[in-house]
């Protein structure tokens, strides 16, 4: 078997293994939560409160309950699964910065309540997905920004909060997570599968042909 083929296979198990540790962990965590009747989503971010910057970290692992966890785990999967397969080895790194920034972002804009839930994570990668596909043309990730677009298109709404206003939903989260993802997407443009205009093979057919 050719050796490129083995290591696409095994770049492809660890996008999956690495895909399914960071998704199921919300899972393990809420199986715990409600096994032992935990309070958990006290931990959860509190904006402009010291002792609420604490949730920048635990937010997207807690989970109002099992429809707000399950909401989020199809998306939350895919998007992850994009991010390592495109980013490989600085998947890591920007997966940290959405991470963290929504997280603060949420912290400084959000109203003034207790806000849990992967969703602002989930906004920051599609948003990073989509716009990395849009401004460097590379056909992959652009297949898989439209892809993104098409199954998770709500995300566009975070720009309008008034549409959540009087409801539990985090549009915060999900402002702040679309904001990062876009910042980030523009900061590693770079970095990851590039456009190519053409195939080297396609380009000395051309010399030879004019030449």
């Amino acid at each position: 078997m050719d050796e490129n083929v083995i290591d696409e296979k095994k770049e492809l198990r660890l996008v999956v293994i690495y895909s399914l540790i960071l998704t199921a962990l919300p899972w393990v965590v809420h199986i715990i939560k409600r096994m032992f009747s935990l309070q958990l989503n006290q931990f959860g971010l509190q904006p402009m409160e010291i002792r609420g910057l604490v949730g920048i970290l635990t937010m997207p692992f807690l989970h109002s309950g099992w429809e707000h966890l399950i909401s989020n785990t199809p998306a939350l999967f895919a998007l992850l699964g994009g991010l390592f397969l495109f980013y490989e080895r600085g998947a890591w790194r920007i997966l940290g910065y959405l991470y963290i920034i929504s997280g603060l972002l949420t912290w400084f804009m959000g109203r003034s309540a207790t806000h849990i839930g992967a969703s602002g994570l989930v906004y920051a990668l599609a948003a990073f997905h989509f716009v990395s596909g849009i401004i460097k043309k590379e056909r992959r990730q652009l297949a898989f920004a439209l892809l993104v677009a098409f199954l998770y298109g709500g995300f566009v709404w975070a720009f309008f909060p008034m549409l959540y206003w009087g409801t539990s939903i985090s549009w915060e989260g999900h402002l702040s997570g679309l904001l990062t993802g876009i910042m980030m997407a523009f900061y590693n443009r770079r970095e990851g599968p590039q456009f190519q205009e053409a195939f080297p093979e396609e380009e000395e057919e051309e010399n030879g042909e004019w030449g």
